[in-house]
């Protein structure tokens, strides 16, 4: 596994650009784990679920390309090391350091070097959100503060909330900055608690940070001590007027399980939405990311893939890394056939992914019902709609029969069934509220 893991860094190192290879896959290392699995250690949580998120698909192909053989990739989070120092080029102009106090990891840990305002693509579905950062960056804690960004999977609210990071820091070097993903708060919190250390934690949240990001707050939903925790938190910052922005998957009154005085906090300064990315965002984010990258990309294969990837801009550029990899890979020109083959792969392996439970789950969290709701005799609109859209997503996205649709949702009839699919068409057709609440549990279930 040494030599195969060895192998494919050498590969990756050709394949991207050298500030990603330096700060995403140079620090991982490899540990001993099951035979036949290559086990990678990795700083932190959030380290791990962006090298999922961004690398995972590179790395196998690249172990493919290397080995020949299918090699199962786990990662383990790993004891702290230091951490890697981000290129000259890529540092605010500054003296600071941006690596913040010896009280835990700071931002040079954890902000991505790339995810500037100056790379991000500017459309209407997200001009509001990129305006309001903006000001934020200028004049922090003057403008709207707290600034609370929500919208789906992918559309880029970390990499707005990560631009005003480092335009701050380069604007003003003295103020600390505190960047952190819900699920790693929540992680620190109930660490601190079983080691009696939430005076170091509280003392770095509260007094050790002039402007606090918090990405994806929704992973405090249901969690009542971290939550608590993060109230008083805020109350401290606001009050001694310090800037905080938050992002988050839903409008705040629509997270379930979450404390209605946190929600009204939220509500204090300004809050925003980025929607899915129209038609020409998306082709043009396909051509900057290809010049940034510098890949020659045909148009025929952009307009290809900015409409076959409509909800997601993580799903879009993911699908031209994979796109491009097969293509440096085969060592063939990079096609609209090559393009329809890779992304026919990558829909397929998805939708062999999705589960009902999923489904279930997901429009239940949704709606705040629990499953056994969706699949009781009840007839009320308050489930019965709901139990339509889990229909409709069935049948759409796994191709589930009516039998088996009905069978999942309590043991209904494939009439019943049918029924609840044509209901449901009409109804979108007369609600845009209904279609918004169906695009916004496609992009939970990632599809």
């Amino acid at each position: 596994m040494t030599e195969t893991w060895q192998q494919a860094l050498d590969a990756l190192k050709t394949r991207l650009d050298p500030v990603q290879f330096e700060t995403w896959l140079s620090p991982i290392r490899l540990a001993e784990g099951p035979e036949g699995t290559l086990t990678l250690e990795v700083p932190d949580e959030f380290f791990a679920r962006w090298v999922r998120d961004n690398y995972l698909d590179m790395i196998k192909d690249a172990i493919w390309d290397t080995a020949r053989c299918h090699v199962g990739v786990h990662f383990r989070v790993g004891p702290a090391r230091p951490a890697v120092e981000r290129p000259a080029e890529t540092r605010p102009e500054s003296g600071a350091d941006p690596r913040g106090s010896e009280a835990g990891p700071g931002l040079g840990e954890r902000l991505v070097p790339w995810f500037t305002f100056e790379t991000f693509v500017v459309g209407p579905s997200n001009e509001v959100a990129h305006s309001a950062c903006e000001m934020v960056a200028e004049n922090p804690a003057r403008t709207y503060n707290p600034l609370f960004i929500y919208g789906g999977v992918g559309l880029g609210k970390t990499h707005l909330i990560q631009s005003v990071g480092h335009a701050v820091l380069s604007r003003f070097p003295g103020m600390r900055i505190l960047y952190m993903s819900g699920e790693t708060y929540v992680n620190e919190v109930m660490t601190a608690y079983k080691n009696d250390r939430l005076d170091v934690l509280r003392h770095r949240y509260r007094g050790q940070c002039d402007v606090l990001l918090v990405d994806d707050v929704q992973y405090l939903s249901g969690k009542d001590f971290p939550q608590d925790e993060f109230f008083h938190t805020f109350n401290e910052l606001y009050n001694a007027q310090k800037q905080i922005v938050i992002t988050g998957d839903q409008f705040p009154s629509a997270i379930p399980k979450f404390s209605d005085r946190l929600r009204s906090r939220f509500g204090w300064g300004l809050i925003v939405d980025i929607a899915p990315p129209e038609p020409e965002l998306r082709m043009d984010i396909l051509r900057k990311k290809a010049a940034r990258e510098g890949i020659a990309v045909p148009e025929e294969v952009v307009a290809y893939l900015a409409n076959r990837f409509p909800s997601s801009v993580r799903d879009l550029e993911g699908a031209l890394n994979r796109v491009t990899a097969h293509a440096l890979i085969r060592k063939t020109p990079l096609t609209l056939d090559l393009a329809v083959r890779v992304t026919d792969r990558i829909v397929t392996d998805r939708r062999g992914r999705l589960t009902s439970d999923l489904v279930l789950r997901t429009v239940a969290d949704y709606f705040q019902l629990h499953v056994s709701d969706l699949k009781s005799d009840r007839r009320h609109r308050g489930v019965s709609l709901p139990r339509q859209i889990a229909a409709h997503l069935l049948r759409k996205h796994t191709g589930a029969s009516l039998q088996a649709i009905g069978q999942a949702l309590g043991g209904r009839s494939h009439t019943t069934v049918l029924a609840a699919l044509n209901r449901i068409e009409k109804v979108v057709a007369l609600e845009p509220t209904t279609e918004r609440a169906i695009k916004d549990i496609e992009r939970q279930i990632g599809v």
